[in-house]
């Protein structure tokens, strides 16, 4: 063949088996529709019996048929003839070892491997997987119970703290999870079933105070029961609160007092116009203000963007305040190093507490509230960047997704081993033949009465 590369029956069938020449007696391949079957028998070797020990001789073959990869759009059937014996002493009879699979097993160790290493990419879901493997979606399940260990790992000196939203997958009177992650090694360290105090007390003081005394740093959002564990049971760490979920707040805030003033306005006025049309010269980073005039129909005079937002600022002065101390903010989160904000951060929260703007006090209680954490996110103790829950609301939204093309997960302890081995480089799986299930144990249904008419 020109170009290419000829491979005998038995060639092809050790390579695709994992099998040796050695070990081959006969095969063949045929396909039948879209199914390829290796048709296999092995050499018959020496073999003792397991009772007596005592040499045993052939008694025929038993057929068993073994699910395996084949190429795409083919089903892949290994027919392998297994070697009988029998031992003339006692008339027992065994199998010779299979070297496909385990012992009552239908599926073959590179369909099992296939399988693992699928079931680690969380855009896959399960039906996706059983049509790709022909494996059912039960049978999965029964992997993911079996093969996935999670073993206990050291707690991470970076530790991030962060909720997941799910009523299915929660404790019991809970509609969050708790996703705690490694900031440094960018991992899922575990997932628990509520984000409660009570709850994530529990666990972490069955961690000796040892372990729990090198974490350095805690990451969280503004929820202050983590606020609270951290403090107690991570005596050394310092606890940052999240900067995006800080810079967000005046923002939504400031979008908050222009809803407000536009609802004051005459609908369609030219004091309703610029607040509805051209906010996002307040808002948008980097905006060329100086560009050439142009004509503007409804003010019937040549503008460019800064005209407009000076005409923005001079209708309402109280947009021009808020707007300078969320810039003031904004520009000290981007900027600033830890040593810098410390200097600066008491005048903004002053700036924020003395202006009195209504749409601001949530925030500037915050920024007295939480002053502390909010300035440990400024610090940059791994490769220069931020103490922040970046990557723990990148693994939210990848959860977010899997959850979402699932269409519903309801076991915990399942979704939990899944999510771990999928995002947690350092947790492996393990074939065995020992299969168990974390199928919940739920109330049986009571007594059925069916009415008649």
């Amino acid at each position: 063949m020109k170009g290419g590369i000829v491979i005998s029956n038995i060639d092809f069938t050790t390579f695709m088996l994992n099998v040796s020449n050695s070990d081959i007696e006969k095969s063949d391949i045929i396909t039948i529709g879209d199914t390829i079957y290796y048709d296999v028998t092995l050499v018959r070797k020496p073999m003792l019996c397991p009772y007596r020990k005592s040499k045993m001789i052939g008694h025929g073959h038993k057929r068993k048929l073994i699910k395996h990869p084949a190429v795409r759009e083919h089903n892949g059937i290994i027919r392998y003839n297994a070697n009988r014996y029998i031992c003339k002493a006692c008339g027992k009879t065994a199998m010779e070892k299979n070297p496909f699979t385990f012992s009552g097993f239908n599926s073959s160790f590179l369909l099992l491997r296939n399988a693992m290493k699928t079931l680690a990419n969380l855009n896959y879901t399960l039906s996706m997987i059983s049509d790709e493997l022909n494996i059912s979606a039960t049978r999965l399940n029964t992997y993911i119970d079996s093969y996935i260990t999670i073993p206990h790992r050291p707690l991470p000196e970076s530790l991030g703290i962060d909720e997941l939203h799910s009523k299915e997958l929660s404790k019991r009177n809970s509609r969050y999870l708790c996703i705690l992650v490694d900031n440094e090694k960018r991992s899922v360290y575990d997932v628990l079933d509520s984000r409660g105090k009570s709850n994530i007390s529990l666990y972490f003081s069955d961690i000796s105070r040892e372990e729990r005394r090198r974490v350095k740093y805690v990451t969280i959002d503004m929820w202050e029961p983590y606020r609270d564990v951290a403090k107690t049971y991570f005596p050394n760490c310092i606890v940052a609160v999240d900067p995006f979920h800080v810079v967000k707040r005046p923002h939504s805030n400031f979008e908050r007092l222009r809803l407000d003033l536009m609802n004051h306005c005459d609908y369609g006025s030219n004091a309703y116009y610029p607040l509805k049309k051209w906010i996002w010269l307040l808002i948008a980073d980097n905006v060329n203000l100086d560009n050439d005039r142009v004509y503007n129909g409804r003010f019937k005079m040549k503008l460019n963007r800064r005209d407009l937002k000076e005409m923005i600022f001079d209708a309402f002065p109280i947009l021009y305040k808020a707007y300078h101390l969320k810039e003031r903010y904004r520009k000290m989160n981007q900027e600033r190093s830890y040593e810098e904000a410390l200097y600066q951060y008491d005048e903004i929260a002053a700036a924020f507490k003395a202006y009195g703007i209504r749409q601001y006090e949530e925030f500037t209680s915050m920024l007295f509230t939480w002053r502390e954490e909010i300035l440990n996110s400024f610090r940059r103790p791994f490769h220069d960047r931020k103490l922040s829950n970046a990557y723990t609301e990148n693994i939210n939204g990848k959860l977010c997704a899997y959850l979402s093309v699932s269409r519903g997960i309801s076991n915990f302890k399942r979704f939990r081993k899944r999510v771990i081995y999928a995002l947690s480089p350092d947790v492996l799986y393990g074939l065995t033949s020992n299969l168990s299930s974390c199928k919940r144990s739920l109330c049986k249904r009571g007594p059925y009465h069916k009415t008649r008419d």
